[in-house]
């Protein structure tokens, strides 16, 4: 499995899945590698099993995501480089994320995402390790707090937030 170096999350990740593994009999390779080589062999040369690393997503529109999950995507990393779907299941994930892609109803939209979602908890091209936790206190005097996933938790809706009887935003 490779990663990048530098990255101590990713390293001490490693170490953890290596030491489990072993418990298993399975014995895991580990090559830590300079950001440039890590994406030289995951978009380029193809030459590695398995890599750790970390995706980012920072909009709640599934359409951002695109680029990982349509097959002939180029961060479409468990097939790379495909033109057309190679299996069953990557051909329905295509057909599901350009029909959320098209669609203007957000109840349909979120139903093809789900369906997608399920497709990948199903046949696992990717394994998500860690999603990561986020505190956050409010007051109690502040109403209509409703916390999102993505940063900052709190304050993505703040056109609404009140103290007390009074809006906070003046939208």
């Amino acid at each position: 499995m490779i990663t990048n170096a530098g990255n101590k999350l990713h390293e001490r990740m490693l170490a953890l899945i290596q030491q489990d593994l072993a418990r298993l009999g399975i014995q895991l390779n580990v090559v830590v590698l300079d950001f440039p080589s890590l994406v030289e062999r995951i978009s380029r040369t193809f030459n590695y099993e398995s890599v750790l690393m970390a995706w980012s997503n920072v909009d709640l529109d599934p359409s951002a995501q695109m680029n990982i999950w349509m097959s002939s995507a180029a961060n479409h990393q468990w097939n790379p480089n495909e033109k057309t779907p190679e299996t069953a299941w990557e051909a329905e994930i295509d057909k599901l994320m350009l029909a959320q892609n098209a669609s203007q109803d957000p109840k349909k939209r979120r139903a093809y995402f789900d369906q997608v979602q399920q497709i990948v908890a199903d046949q696992v091209p990717m394994v998500f390790l860690v999603n990561p936790n986020a505190l956050s206190a409010v007051s109690p005097s502040v109403r209509n707090v409703t916390p999102a996933v993505l940063s900052p938790q709190i304050f993505w809706n703040a056109d609404r937030l009140q103290v007390g009887g009074t809006l906070l935003s003046s939208r």
